[in-house]
């Protein structure tokens, strides 16, 4: 079973969000490798951040910027998958990496909303964004009103359905599998990935670097977290 600790929750097995390889057993005995997919990159103008379920972007009132930022820029998101061994076409989203900064994570905190406060948690809590639409994505905070428009318009205000769903046989976002909506300015700016085993609750990870600069800001949908490692860990 993952590590217990006392206090809030925190990542389980962070090497997990940045490589491939490792074999984990899940809680049922299933084997699973972790996979590390490309997926672009995300501009951010102010480096004010939100994570969230696009599929709900139609009430931007329900989406707020954390408090922890990052320099405005242009940096790679990444998906940090697991496949199952005994059924290759099965994969599992277990969070979306976007690299802030090249440098080695020695510490990771939850990001948090202006009204949230760590020492209201108990052992293993958190604070977490909630899906109800299977999906999650991380975007700049100055582009939420622009993606509640994007995805409100159309007939009956139904356009997140063929931007985000599609109305073929399979779904556009699934697996390894996800879409990108543009920004203002037809720069990548969103995309919108598979949240794990569904629906539910999940948070976000702030890593920092020896000298406090943020390395990553992970959405970690908590896949692994009733899961043993295989194979060995870094420090």
């Amino acid at each position: 079973m993952s590590p217990q600790r006392s206090g809030p929750l925190c990542p389980a097995y962070p090497d997990a969000f940045f490589v491939g390889g490792i074999r984990f057993v899940g809680p049922t005995g299933q084997l699973v490798v972790t996979e590390i997919h490309d997926k672009g990159e995300l501009v951010l103008p102010t480096g004010s951040l939100i994570a969230g379920d696009p599929t709900g972007l139609l009430f931007p009132q329900d989406f707020t910027a954390f408090t922890q930022t990052v320099p405005p820029g242009r940096y790679p998101l990444r998906l940090s998958v697991v496949r199952f061994s005994d059924d290759p076409d099965h994969v599992r989203v277990c969070a979306a990496v976007l690299v802030v900064h090249d440098a080695p994570t020695v510490h990771w905190e939850q990001a948090l909303l202006p009204e949230q406060d760590l020492s209201e948690l108990g052992d293993e809590e958190f604070f977490g964004f909630g899906v109800d639409g299977a999906m999650g994505c991380l975007f700049d905070a100055s582009l939420l009103n622009h993606f509640a428009t994007v995805l409100g318009s159309g007939e009956g205000g139904t356009a997140w359905i063929d931007l985000l769903c599609g109305s073929g046989p399979e779904p556009l976002v699934a697996g390894t599998r996800t879409v990108t909506l543009t920004g203002p300015a037809g720069e990548p700016a969103l995309t919108a990935c598979e949240s794990g085993f569904g629906d539910g609750a999940y948070p976000v990870w702030f890593g920092r670097d020896d000298d406090g600069r943020i390395t990553a800001v992970v959405v970690d949908f908590l896949v692994l977290n009733e899961s043993e490692p295989l194979d060995p860990l870094g420090p």
